[in-house]
């Protein structure tokens, strides 16, 4: 009996013991063959990241020597791409819990210096002294970089070091003290914040003009409580609970973030509101939107009459854009019939019930002032010489627009089509250059 039983068993249980070495070795080979796919795409990122700091540098030293203006605008287009490409290869290494801000910052400020350089007029507008002198200093540290991360690359291939490593070690407090990538990295990081003081011109002048703008907010501080009060007002509808918290990691602003509940909904409302005057930032409305019962041109008096209530009077509608059952309309305000394009508020509005589901108001909070416009020096019919021939275009308006470098010129807009697309053409009212084009699309021409 036992023998019979056994004889029935044993092949049973040969068969599960083969088939469960066969399940772990398949398991094995499939997770080795992840890890192995993981570490090559980390070799091909750290490599790819040597051939664009070698090319970056390379390329800042041809830039130096270039006489020819025509020449440099193309250069500094070339560093300007490397920069970014650079960045994105460290983006794509297991490094982020590995300290490597200041070099990250380096690669962005030569990015941002070679862009600005790049699209300037330098036939009018040549490098000046100072300029040349940050160009010089970014090919210096930038030859440091290299040299660096040659070095780690060298280390790398001489000691077989492997990635997969690094993620390892950064699971492990005691392992990070002792890794040759990781303490690479960190020697590389500490030696960009070593770098001298490098004077950016207008890629520095940006960033503290958008960091002045933020503090200069009009208003008092207000508290917890009347930041609620001001989301109550603002929403405009009975509400069954409303909390505040504070916010500011991550974002621009020191503002209040506020989530309430409508009377009889399960869905929330999140908003913020600055801390500094207590100006709405921005709202939404994530609830789902049923069919369509009101039409576009209700939606639009819907999101007027919201904007008015609110003491945003006087805004022109410069776009509507389509989304799901819903619309999004653009405004911007008048002064003195000059639309000003810098000062801009979204509105989104459902469609099923005429509610506003979206408000975004950050670029008016912070930029709106009455400005002292100045007078255009060229007419249109002059400004309109200067757009492409063969773009047909109607009459024109006088706006206030920002131009790549942060400062807001008077121009005039043409709109207008080519091949069946729709743009914006914008010229200086004051010198006739071309400042900015915008592609739209035809369904919002045909409602502006």
């Amino acid at each position: 009996m036992y023998r019979r039983v056994a004889g029935i068993l044993f092949p049973v249980f040969a068969l599960i013991v083969v088939g469960l070495g066969i399940w772990g070795y398949q398991e094995n080979r499939d997770k080795n063959s992840i890890l192995l796919k993981a570490e090559n795409q980390y070799q091909s990122a750290f490599h790819n990241l040597n051939f664009h700091i070698d090319s970056l540098n390379q390329e800042l030293g041809k830039a130096l020597v270039t006489n020819s203006r025509k020449q440099l605008a193309p250069r500094m287009a070339t560093v300007w791409r490397l920069a970014y490409a650079a960045q994105s290869d460290l983006g794509q290494l297991p490094l982020a819990l590995v300290p490597f801000s200041h070099t990250e910052e380096f690669l962005s400020n030569v990015g941002e210096f070679a862009y600005r350089v790049a699209l300037r007029d330098l036939e009018r507008e040549p490098l000046n002294r100072k300029e040349r002198q940050t160009l010089q200093a970014l090919y210096q540290h930038s030859e440091k970089v290299k040299k660096e991360l040659n070095g780690v690359q060298s280390k790398i291939i001489d000691n077989q070091l492997r990635w997969m490593d690094v993620e390892a070690a950064l699971a492990s407090e005691k392992m990070q003290s002792d890794n040759t990538i990781i303490d690479g990295f960190k020697t590389i990081d500490k030696t960009v914040q070593g770098f001298p003081e490098v004077d950016w011109g207008t890629v520095k002048a940006l960033s503290e003009k958008s960091k002045h703008r933020y503090i200069n907010l009009r208003g008092k501080a207000i508290t917890k409580q009347e930041a609620k009060e001001i989301a109550r007002r603002f929403i405009g509808q009975p509400l069954s609970k409303i909390e505040v918290t504070e916010t500011g990691k991550g974002i621009d602003y020191a503002a209040y973030s506020v989530t309430a509940t409508p009377q009889g909904s399960k869905d929330s409302i999140y908003l913020d509101v600055t801390k500094k005057g207590g100006h709405v930032i921005w709202m939404m409305n994530e609830r789902k939107i049923a069919k369509p019962t009101i039409s576009e041109e209700q939606a639009l008096q819907i999101a007027i009459d919201f904007l008015e209530k609110r003491g945003l009077k006087r805004m022109t509608l410069i776009n509507v854009q389509p989304y799901d059952d819903t619309r999004i309309f653009l405004f911007v305000p008048v002064q003195d019939g000059v639309k000003l394009m810098t000062d801009t508020v979204t509105v989104k509005v459902a469609l099923d019930r005429g509610e506003i589901t979206g408000f975004q108001a950050e670029e008016y909070v912070y930029h709106h002032k009455k400005r002292e416009l100045p007078k255009p020096k060229l007419t249109e019919a002059e400004a309109r010489k200067r757009v492409h021939a063969d773009l047909r275009t109607p009459e024109a308006e006088l706006t206030l627009v920002e131009d790549d470098i942060g400062n807001e010129r008077l121009a005039y807009q043409f709109q207008g089509e080519l091949n069946g697309h729709t743009y914006r053409i914008y010229i200086d009212a004051i010198n006739g250059e071309e400042i900015l084009v915008e592609g739209i699309k035809n369904i919002d021409a045909e409602k502006i």
